[in-house]
C-alpha cells in the first residue's frame, strides 16, 4: 500500500511538474514533495487517485462525488467535468471556520450526500496545492469512508490533456 501510495504520488508529481512550471526540480525537491503526499494521506486515512485513474472512473460512469477545493474564481476558470466547488484553505488547522472557506459544514456535507459509503474525490491546483488535504481531511473527519485525493490536480489533468470546463464568459 505504501509503495503504491507513493509510486503515485511520484507519477502524479512528475506529471503535473513537467508542464505546470518552467523550472526544473532537484531530486531532493521532488522527494520532500513525495514524502510530504504520502505522509498527509497516511495521516488523513484517505487514498491517493491519479488523473487517468479519475478519468477511468469518469469513462466507466462510476458513481462518486467530485469536489473541487479551488477560490471559487479558479474554479470558473477551469474545472473537470461535474465537480462541484468548495473552497478550503490549504492549511488543516482542525477548525471548520478556519479551513473552510466555501461555506458552512452542513453545507459542504450536502454535497458529499448522505451516503457515507459513497465514493468522493477532491482536487485542486497541483501538487503543491494543500487544499485538496484540508477537504479530504474534513470528509473523512465528517465520516465518510472512501476518500480520495488527486494530488496533480487540475493541472495534472490539463497536462494529461483531458478537457476542463470554464465557467468564464
Amino acid at each position: 500500500m505504501k509503495k503504491t501510495l507513493l509510486t503515485v504520488a511520484f507519477t502524479a508529481l512528475f506529471a503535473s511538474q513537467a508542464f505546470a512550471e518552467p523550472q526544473t526540480l532537484k531530486e531532493n525537491e521532488i522527494e520532500e514533495i513525495v514524502l510530504k503526499i504520502h505522509h498527509e494521506a497516511e495521516q488523513g486515512g484517505y487514498e491517493l487517485l491519479s488523473v487517468t485513474e479519475l478519468k477511468k472512473m469518469m469513462d466507466e460512469k462510476e458513481n462518486f462525488v467530485l469536489i473541487d477545493a479551488h477560490p471559487e474564481i479558479q474554479f470558473k476558470e477551469a474545472y473537470i467535468q461535474g465537480a462541484s466547488n468548495f473552497e478550503f484553505q490549504g492549511t488543516f488547522t482542525h477548525k471548520w471556520s478556519n479551513d473552510a472557506v466555501g461555506g458552512s459544514e452542513e453545507a459542504f456535507k450536502a454535497l458529499l450526500g448522505d451516503k457515507l459509503n459513497q465514493k468522493v474525490v477532491i482536487y485542486c491546483g497541483g501538487n503543491k496545492c494543500g487544499r485538496s488535504n484540508t477537504a479530504a481531511l474534513w470528509a473523512k473527519e465528517l465520516g465518510y469512508h472512501h476518500v480520495y485525493r488527486i494530488t496533480s490536480g487540475i493541472k495534472g489533468w490539463q497536462d494529461a490533456g483531458f478537457p476542463v470546463q470554464t465557467a468564464k464568459k
